[in-house]
């Protein structure tokens, strides 16, 4: 863009839209404020994410008004990434805290502006929960994205079931076990391991119980 270049560029898959990725050491500054403006507007991005250790309060407020009064259909958001690690192990990993994200972004995404897959992400994931609402009429309805998953809360934070279409293409129903500590995901796979029998007697199904080592969650 001019004489700069932004960090990373990217691309949503479901929508096609641009992503626009500035990185920061330390705290915020306007230098970096104005390099994500003109990223973000030179290459027209749908989605503008500036990553920083921290963030001044004057900037978090310039995002939100942005995603409030900005240009239609940009969506900004402010991330805070951190380096964790796993005692005992040598290898590192991220988390990430979002800080500013447009509000309701994700019911904002135009059906105008999806791809087909995309659509079809939103159609089939609208039919499941009307479904799912009748079997248990006390549950939240969610509103689905054009994403290929969709996921809640089983009812201890960091465990979520989850519908997902995966590469193959393949469907699950999953129990997604991701707390931030790696020994509590597993503490609570193999509990529910010990009752392998009985799960999948009660459910009529033989499950996939997947420890995923290489990662920190854990997934049935």
């Amino acid at each position: 863009v001019g004489d700069f270049s932004a960090d990373i560029v990217a691309r949503e898959m479901n929508t096609g839209e641009t992503v626009v990725i500035e990185n920061q050491y330390n705290r915020t500054d306007h230098d970096h404020l104005g390099k994500l403006l003109t990223y973000s507007s030179g290459k027209n991005a749908g989605f503008t994410m500036w990553l920083a250790e921290e963030f001044r309060p004057e900037h978090r407020s310039v995002l939100e008004w942005l995603n409030e009064t900005g240009p239609k259909g940009a969506k900004f958001f402010a991330i805070k990434p951190r380096v964790v690690s796993i005692e005992g192990s040598e290898e590192r990993g991220f988390e990430f805290e979002v800080v500013v994200e447009p509000n309701e972004w994700e019911r904002e995404v135009s059906t105008e502006s999806l791809s087909d897959l995309g659509r079809s992400y939103r159609q089939f994931f609208a039919e499941m929960v009307e479904a799912y609402s009748q079997r248990r009429p006390t549950w939240y309805k969610l509103k689905p994205g054009p994403r290929n998953c969709l996921t809640f809360s089983a009812g201890i934070g960091g465990v979520r079931f989850g519908w997902v279409f995966h590469q193959g293409p393949e469907f699950s129903v999953e129990l997604y076990i991701s707390t931030s500590d790696k020994e509590r995901n597993e503490e609570i796979f193999e509990a529910l391991k010990r009752d392998r029998t009985e799960i999948e007697s009660n459910l009529g199904v033989e499950l996939e119980w997947e420890r995923l080592p290489e990662k920190q969650a854990s997934r049935i």
